[in-house]
């Protein structure tokens, strides 16, 4: 297979098998790919694109069963849409280093496994994915993604960016609630959410122009109303985007960034846990090698 029809497949199938088929090993080779952008990916009906808000449950409220199969819901969105975007992306710029589109495809298949652990522990919970409606907020940023610079500020470094925060904290709170399973389901995305941002930074950082720094560069690539609001958690943990590759300025700047939606997110809930800014680890990560 090519990997051009396996990026197709992956956003033109229906089904949720489909699209949890594993990236080949080795490719077929391509000849003059040109540059494809699909609108929007093909569903069945149960995982079709909503408009309807459905709220994540409060952290407090994590004690019952119930609303941990709704988060995990919420967080399994999320992995389908990113499996969907970065095959997207390997449509979109065939041109893109190979080193760039490897990190798509091994970002693809860690998804994919995220994805079933996400629905394994939601079925213990008594939710099915597809349950809730499903929000398209990845997908509605697609007029942005003009380049792979612009892809990897938006993707890498904001979405997933701030699963580095989430996963750390709902790690934690699912911990505090005795649900040690799911808290280590979440760390085991964390440290793969960091190879995965790590992977954006590289394709993010080689177009910085000589008179920009790593932030300005940043903020040049996102679109209002997308902000870097989108890059942090409720809790922001810097040592994280330190691990994923961020410089310093990058991490102080996104730290101290606040707009017109700053503080909407009632913390109330976050405090009440003292989460605190310490990581939990499994320390996988310590032994990733540097091709992650």
């Amino acid at each position: 297979m090519k990997l051009s029809e396996y990026a197709k497949h992956l956003l033109l199938a229906s089904n949720l098998e489909d699209k949890l088929l594993p990236p080949s090993k080795h490719w077929d080779e391509e000849v003059e790919v040109s540059s494809i952008r699909i609108e929007k990916p093909n569903r069945n009906r149960k995982l079709q694109f909503s408009d309807k808000k459905i709220k994540i449950p409060r952290l407090e409220h994590l004690n019952l069963e119930s609303n941990r199969g709704l988060t995990l819901h919420h967080f399994a969105n999320h992995e389908l849409m990113a499996i969907e975007l970065f095959a997207w992306a390997i449509l979109a710029f065939p041109d893109a280093p190979k080193s760039i589109r490897n990190g798509w495809i091994k970002t693809i298949g860690e998804e994919q496994i995220h994805l079933k652990m996400y629905i394994n522990r939601m079925n213990d919970f008594g939710i099915q994915f597809g349950d809730i409606p499903l929000n398209y907020i990845f997908w509605k940023q697609l007029k942005q993604f003009n380049s792979l610079e612009s892809f990897s500020a938006v993707m890498s470094l904001s979405f997933e960016g701030a699963n580095l925060d989430y996963s750390q904290v709902y790690a934690k709170v699912f911990s505090y609630f005795g649900d040690q399973l799911t808290s280590d389901i979440m760390l085991y995305i964390f440290e793969d959410e960091v190879k995965h941002v790590k992977r954006g930074v590289r394709a993010f950082e080689k177009s910085i122009p000589g008179d920009k720094n790593s932030w300005e560069h940043y903020l040049s690539l996102i679109q209002f109303p997308f902000t870097p609001r989108r890059a942090k958690g409720y809790l922001y943990f810097p040592e994280t985007r330190s691990l994923a590759g961020l410089d310093a300025k990058f991490t102080k700047e996104l730290e101290t960034y606040e707009d017109e939606y700053t503080g909407r997110v009632n913390l109330e809930s976050v405090k009440k846990f003292g989460l605190g800014s310490g990581l939990m680890r499994k320390n996988r990560l310590d032994s990733q090698s540097k091709s992650d």
